[in-house]
């Protein structure tokens, strides 16, 4: 008996063309630059400006395949690879 129900694949890519190397640095340039303790910050301007770069971060982490965060780990600073739970 056949069906015509198809299934959902889960949206992490295994395998495939890894990141290049150029956007591998400029990612973990910009997750190693994290103010990991802006929470702290009484400056409210500078509270949001950190705030929003770990939504994006975060967001962009999240659409990485398993192979391209593997790249991307060995550029990173211990303290923030932790932050963003790479490590």
């Amino acid at each position: 008996m056949s069906t015509n129900v198809k299934q959902k694949l889960p949206n992490v890519q295994i395998k495939g063309p890894e990141i290049s190397k150029k956007r591998a640095e400029k990612i973990a340039r910009n997750i190693n630059a994290m103010n990991t303790d802006y929470q702290r910050l009484d400056d409210r301007r500078s509270w949001r400006f950190w705030k929003n770069l770990e939504s994006v971060l975060r967001k962009k982490i999240s659409s990485l395949s398993i192979n391209d965060i593997e790249v991307i780990k060995p550029l990173l600073n211990p303290v923030e690879a932790e932050f963003f739970n790479l490590n």
